[in-house]
């Protein structure tokens, strides 16, 4: 009986990780450095999922100098984000194979998020199908360089299809910052014979790849009420300064510029667009502010030191808050944003003797900014763990992101982000200070601030709109997930109304603050909810079904090991032993 129980136990433990794990496979389009010269391969990114705690990890045939784990960690958080699986229980083991000299960074985002979707989801992957793109925020595939490298060696290995981020098919960057153009992408999908695709998100990929449609969110956005009416405040008192500015005696010039932004804040409070509404006025007033300061030293310095003090204050207030929901976590990075800006301006007033009258208005106008932020603590979300030490990990991963996309962008526009290299050291300090909250805002712009750039890679000039459209979808769709969990991403809400305040008449502005609105409107990514109730029958189905093939393990590794328990206790017994006993003969 012994040797039963050790055997079902035997069993039972090796059966079990063989029916949770899941593995598959799919076509990578990617760029190989040999000789000095840059040429398009096709590897294949494997991925085997097996019972664990969310690690992700990376193996390279042959050995490389592939720097893509970053990259493939967030494509597993993308994943289990857009389909609303939790994948705390799982670890995802990820194996490139290509050529010796296969380039890093983060071109194998997106194929690494389908990969990662359609083994959670069982789903077959078509194998005549490759893509190149980034993995953005809100689920975006984004530009990537050496597209018609890429697609060239695509069709050499027989695709039928190839897949590329939308408004990159007719031109490509090369690693060397040469461009190549081709033709329109019909003409190029005839004369190689296979069908390029542009995609622009990665849901549209998956379908392609498997047939999978990601049903579309039902519910309508609607904005918090009590975020409104704050940002309403707000925008009211901001824009009552600007009125009274503009009263005074000023250059006319600075006139003429403040009232046309006065003009678009009237415009955007009307249509409810209050955070719009406060920025124009914030814009305008500091503009005007800047313009009444007269470059007294004496007058100045009194400024100075009645800004230090009330800032000091203030910021020990701030500090002493305890952070309970995602809303409280926003509102304190944007305080302390420009709670830091501010002690910044004030330093370059101190180091100019006090005849910096300018810097001191803007510092002025900032901490009112400041202030008004303040209002949005003590926020009626859902509560979530939001300690120190998982602001302190979301921090790490994000500046991991950061510094990925920001050398990424260096290797083809070295001069584009020069200070990003500086913000991406002040984040790092900001986290060995244990100022974590800070860094991960920081980090989450310098990130955003790549991504703009990104998106630009060999876009046609006509396809912008489309591209800013589509970002801000994808922030309105993130912002109906976070809501759908209780959330109201206060930050990422603002900057997406600032981004469609924007859309018409400074494109570029309006692509980076969507991108700063799909960085900032899922940071509950990072922070596991609060909870304290027994789950409703209906909420525990899901947990029965995920835990189902746990079941099916059990009951195969017990029945698989009480056959060979029992075959082996046969084997051992001897046969005269086995034979029935028989009535002696009298």
């Amino acid at each position: 009986m012994r040797h039963i129980l050790a055997l079902s136990v035997f069993f039972l433990l090796f059966t079990l990780p063989l029916v949770m794990a899941q593995s598959g496979s799919i076509p990578l389009l990617a760029l190989v450095e040999q000789e000095n010269q840059t040429t398009g391969s096709v590897a294949e990114l494997q991925l085997e999922i097996v019972p664990g705690s969310e690690r992700v990890f990376l193996e390279t045939f042959p050995l490389t100098k592939v720097t893509t784990q970053v990259s493939l960690r967030f494509a597993q958080q993308i994943a289990c984000k857009e389909l609303d699986i939790d994948c705390s229980d799982k670890d995802f083991l990820f194996t490139i194979k290509s050529s010796p000299g296969i380039v890093g960074g983060p071109s194998a985002g997106g194929a690494a998020t389908v990969l990662t979707a359609a083994l959670l989801k069982n789903l077959s992957l078509r194998k005549d199908i490759a893509m190149t793109g980034t993995i953005n925020s809100g689920g975006l595939i984004g530009p990537v360089g050496g597209v018609p490298d890429k697609i060239q060696a695509g069709a050499r290995q027989g695709l039928k299809m190839i897949l590329i981020p939308k408004g990159t098919g007719v031109s490509g960057t090369r690693k060397d910052n040469t461009t190549i153009e081709f033709e329109d992408i019909a003409a190029m999908s005839t004369r190689l014979g296979t069908n390029i695709t542009e995609v622009s998100t990665f849901s549209q990929a998956l379908e392609l790849f498997t047939g999978y449609h990601i049903p579309e969110p039902t519910t309508e956005f609607t904005v918090d009420s009590a975020y409104q009416a704050t940002m309403q405040a707000v925008a009211q008192q901001l824009c009552a300064r600007t009125t009274n500015f503009l009263q005074k005696d000023l250059d006319n010039q600075t006139l003429s510029g403040a009232k046309n932004l006065s003009v678009r804040a009237k415009k955007e409070f009307d249509n409810k667009a209050y955070y719009a509404s406060a920025s124009y006025c914030f814009r305008a007033n500091t503009f005007l502010a800047q313009d009444l300061v007269r470059n007294s030293s004496e007058a100045i310095q009194q400024e100075y030191f009645f800004t230090k003090k009330e800032l000091h204050d203030f910021s020990d207030k701030v500090d002493a808050r305890e952070l309970q929901t995602i809303s409280d976590l926003q509102t304190y990075m944007m305080v302390k944003e420009r709670v830091q800006e501010v002690e910044d301006l004030l330093g370059e007033v101190a180091s100019t003797n006090y005849t910096a009258g300018r810097k001191i208005a803007y510092a002025q106008e900032r901490f009112e900014s400041a202030k008004t932020w303040a209002l949005f603590f003590n926020g009626k979300d859902k509560r979530f763990i939001v300690d120190d030490e998982r602001i302190a990990r979301s921090c790490e991963q994000k500046i991991a992101e950061a510094e990925e996309r920001y050398n990424y962008v260096q290797n083809y526009f070295p001069n584009a982000i020069k200070d990003s290299a500086r913000e991406l050291s002040r984040a790092q300090r900001l986290l060995s200070e244990g100022h974590s909250a800070d860094c991960l805002f920081a980090s989450a712009r310098i990130k955003a601030d790549s991504d703009a750039l990104i998106s630009l890679f060999g876009v046609n000039q006509e396809d912008i709109d489309a591209i800013i459209q589509t970002k801000l979808s994808a922030v309105r769709r993130t912002l109906i997930h976070a809501q759908e969990k209780g959330v109201f991403p206060l930050i990422g809400y603002s900057y997406y109304e600032y981004a469609s305040s924007l859309k018409d008449t400074d494109k570029s502005t309006a692509i980076l603050f969507a991108e700063y609105a799909l960085e900032l409107s899922n940071l509950d990514i990072y922070f596991p909810e609060q909870v304290h109730t027994v789950p409703l029958k209906s909420e525990q189905q899901p947990l029965f079904r995920n835990n189902f093939a746990k079941g099916v393990a059990v009951v195969i590794g017990l029945f698989v090991g009480i056959c060979i328990g029992v075959t082996y206790q046969r084997l051992k017994t001897p046969a005269r032993a086995r034979r029935p006993l028989r009535g002696k003969k009298r």
